[in-house]
C-alpha cells in the first residue's frame, strides 16, 4: 500500500491526467481549474479565479491565498501550470508539478508562515506564458508586489540511466551528472541570491535528493531554453523568480507527446522534490 502521501500524489495526478487544452478540451480545461480550486480550499488556502482574456474566450488563474503574521509584506508565489498543448495527456508536463503545488499545500496549511503565500495554479503557459503575465499585471495595478517566486515545471520524470541526460549548448556538461536522476534549480544572475536559498534549503530538506543549480547570465534574456515556463515573465519585471524542473526535454523524451502518460513518472521523485520545496519554504517565509 501507497503512503499517504504518494497516494495523495497519485489521485491528484488521476485527476488531472489528460489533455487540458483551451482550443481541443476546454471542458477538460475548467475541469482541472476546478479540481484545484477546490483541492486549495482543502488546505484552507483563500481562493480566487483570476479570469485571463484569450482570444474568443478566458480561462482562469487558480490562486490560493495563505495569509502571513507578519503584517503587509509583499507575497511569495509558488505556482505551476496546469495546461497542456493540444495532443499530449500531460503527466509530466504539467500535471506532476501541479500535483507537487497542491501537496505543498497540504504539508503547509498548518504552518503558520510570517510572509504571505501565494499558491498559483496558472493557465495558457502553453501559449506564451499568459496566466503568469496578466497576474503580475493585474497585481501591480493594485500597487501590490512580490518578494519572490518558484515555478514548478515538470518535477515526475527521472532516468538513472547513464547518459540519459543532456544540455543547453551554453551548459559546460562536464560540471553536470550525464544521469538524469536530480532536480534541477534554474535562475538569473538578479535571482542568485534567492537560487541559493532555495538550494540549500532543498539539501538540507531531503539530502538524498541529488539537486543542481543553473545560473544563467544576465537577466536570462538569450537563454532559451531556461525560460519556457511562469518565472520567465516575473524574470521580465524584475522579480527574483525560479524554475525547479526535472529539464524538460533534455532528458523526459515524451515532452509533449501523447507519450506523456501517468506510468512514465516516478511517484517517489516527486514527493522527495515536494518535501524539499517544503522545507525551503518553512525555512525562508517563518
Amino acid at each position: 500500500m501507497l503512503k499517504p502521501e504518494l497516494l495523495r500524489i497519485e489521485n491528484h495526478l488521476g485527476a488531472l491526467m489528460g489533455e487540458r487544452n483551451p482550443h481541443s478540451s476546454p471542458e477538460s480545461l475548467k475541469r482541472c481549474a476546478d479540481y484545484i480550486a477546490d483541492q486549495f480550499r482543502r488546505s484552507q488556502l483563500t481562493v480566487r479565479d483570476e479570469q485571463v482574456p484569450f482570444e474568443a474566450g478566458a480561462s482562469d488563474n487558480i490562486l490560493g491565498y495563505k495569509k502571513g503574521t507578519a503584517g503587509d509584506l509583499d507575497p511569495f508565489v509558488l505556482a505551476a501550470h496546469y495546461d497542456t498543448v493540444e495532443g499530449s495527456p500531460g503527466a509530466d508536463d504539467n500535471a506532476s508539478a501541479v500535483a507537487a503545488l497542491l501537496e505543498t499545500a497540504h504539508c503547509l496549511q498548518s504552518v503558520p508562515l510570517k510572509t504571505p503565500l501565494v499558491f498559483a495554479a496558472f493557465t495558457l503557459e502553453e501559449y506564451g506564458f499568459l496566466g503568469s503575465h496578466h497576474h503580475i499585471v493585474e497585481t501591480k495595478k493594485n500597487n501590490k508586489g512580490f518578494c519572490g517566486m518558484i515555478s514548478l515545471e515538470m518535477v515526475g520524470y527521472r532516468d538513472s540511466t547513464p547518459g540519459s541526460q543532456s544540455y543547453p549548448v551554453y551548459v559546460d556538461p562536464t560540471r553536470y551528472p550525464d544521469t538524469g536522476d536530480f532536480i534541477a534549480v534554474v535562475g538569473n544572475e538578479p535571482s542568485a541570491k534567492l537560487a541559493h536559498q532555495i538550494t540549500e534549503g532543498m539539501r538540507d530538506s531531503e539530502p538524498a535528493l541529488p539537486i543542481e543549480q543553473l545560473i544563467v547570465p544576465g537577466q536570462g534574456d538569450e537563454f532559451t531554453e531556461v525560460r519556457l515556463s511562469d518565472h520567465s515573465p516575473f524574470w521580465e519585471h524584475g522579480i527574483p523568480a525560479i524554475m525547479i524542473t526535472d529539464t524538460a526535454f533534455f532528458r523526459n523524451p515524451n515532452y509533449h507527446q501523447a507519450s506523456d502518460t501517468l506510468d512514465t513518472l516516478d511517484l517517489d521523485f516527486i514527493r522527495d522534490t515536494t518535501e524539499a520545496v517544503v522545507g525551503f519554504l518553512k525555512r525562508h517565509l517563518t
